[in-house]
């Protein structure tokens, strides 16, 4: 991937002429309400993993996504063609993407809700004007709200089938009427329908009464996850270290992790906590640390490039995502930092809430604990902690069962025969 500061390919304005499917290569409309602005941008990073997948299956990608002020409108990495559509202006003003996410946005900044139908108009606009102008075959809308709205209409106006993945968010946390008639809409209307977990397909089939939900996960990279040899990694040894990736937002549950701390420290004093990612919440917690005295036992790394990774989760003794429901319904839809881990070898630990059982087979692939509950969790990670062979045997069976359900060439062979069939299905 190539950043806004490399020599970039130029984007390429011809296009093929249209035949069918079977005659040319397929080409996929990808919309994504987040997608990697530069190199090592973890932003819609599994999107960027997708389309990658594909493009080494001979298909052409154009992303459709927002615009983020500094960044580049349009540029190609490879096969994949970037469109980033500009919703405000002056564009430095633009605050409804990235970072949190848009729904935390629009709760912390005043100026994105006034943002919000700019947004979804462009986006539509965009959509639609590029598959038309790319002669695409199929769109492919990732969160069913915004992005399949927008899929759906840019499909009906170019006549291009769409396909919806439903990513969790995007159904777990919308409660509003409103949102659950649009969500509905857009999963019935859509010409086949995905979802990231067991979880989810669930919801999915309960607000929209579809029964056709086929469950496709996001996966992971195992050339750039594999377990690297922790004595030749400076910085705190496996066994001293708890590692969390993710953003600092509330149905993170991170609140829990910390809490839990000073209890598996009471057992293993030098236990050590990285937390990795940025967020809202970071100051929250970083005050919780300190009200608990274990400020110098946690340490916020920010945001680190996803290259770098491997690195931290090969160096811990236990990987661990306490998520739970918040009080709006939002949870974790899948748990990619989940794959990550165990590919890395690492044990892993996650509560028991959203999709993350598709992943944690509980004492097979990793360990589940009850979530908002410090004292289990804590309970969990010592298991792992005082059993070495135990923790081995976890990340041995996770890494086997990992790569047999959730690497991305795998999970793009998946996509890549959803569209066929449903190329064929609309083409008769």
């Amino acid at each position: 991937m190539r950043g806004r500061n490399d020599d970039i390919e130029t984007f390429d304005r011809q296009s093929n002429n249209k035949t069918s499917p079977q005659e040319k290569t397929l080409k996929i409309c990808m919309l994504t309400s987040s997608f990697p602005r530069f190199k090592g941008d973890p932003a819609g990073i599994f999107i960027y993993e997708l389309c990658s997948a594909l493009s080494r299956r001979d298909v052409d990608i154009e992303v459709v996504c927002p615009h983020d002020n500094g960044y580049r409108t349009r540029e190609r990495w490879g096969r994949i063609s970037i469109h980033r559509y500009p919703y405000f202006f002056p564009r430095r003003h633009q605050t409804l993407c990235y970072g949190a996410g848009i729904l935390k946005n629009i709760n912390r900044n005043g100026l994105a809700p006034v943002q919000l139908p700019f947004f979804l108009v462009m986006g539509a606009l965009y959509s639609f004007l590029i598959a038309r102008e790319k002669q695409a075959d199929l769109i492919h809308a990732h969160w069913s709200l915004p992005q399949g709205l927008m899929g759906i209409a840019g499909g009906r106006l170019s006549g291009i089938p769409c396909v919806t993945t439903v990513h969790g968010s995007d159904v777990y946390g919308l409660r509003h009427p409103l949102f659950k008639i649009l969500n509905s809409m857009v999963i019935r209307h859509s010409d086949a329908c995905t979802a990231n977990s067991t979880a989810t397909a669930r919801k999915v089939r309960e607000i929209s009464g579809r029964k056709d939900i086929e469950i496709i996960p996001m996966g992971f990279d195992p050339e750039v996850f594999t377990p690297l040899d922790s004595r030749n990694i400076p910085g705190p040894k496996r066994e001293k270290t708890l590692l969390y990736v993710g953003r600092l937002i509330d149905w993170k549950g991170v609140d829990s992790l910390i809490k839990a701390l000073p209890l598996v420290q009471r057992r293993f004093p030098e236990t050590r906590l990285l937390l990795i990612g940025d967020g809202p919440q970071r100051a929250e917690l970083m005050g919780l640390c300190r009200d608990l005295g274990i400020e110098e036992s946690v340490k916020f790394m920010g945001e680190i490039p996803q290259d770098l990774l491997p690195e931290y989760y090969s160096s811990a003794q236990a990987f661990v995502l306490p998520s739970i429901v918040n009080e709006k319904g939002e949870t974790e839809g899948l748990g990619l930092v989940l794959l990550e881990a165990m590919a890395c070898g690492t044990p892993v630990i996650g509560s028991d809430v959203g999709g993350i059982p598709d992943i944690i087979k509980n004492g097979n692939t990793g360990l589940l604990a009850k979530p908002r509950d410090p004292e289990d969790l804590a309970d969990k990670i010592m298991t792992v902690m005082a059993d070495k062979k135990l923790a081995e045997e976890l990340s041995s069976r996770a890494s086997r069962y990992i790569t047999e359900n959730f690497s991305w060439d795998s999970i793009a062979d998946r996509f890549l025969k959803l569209y066929q069939r449903t190329l064929m299905r609309t083409h008769t």
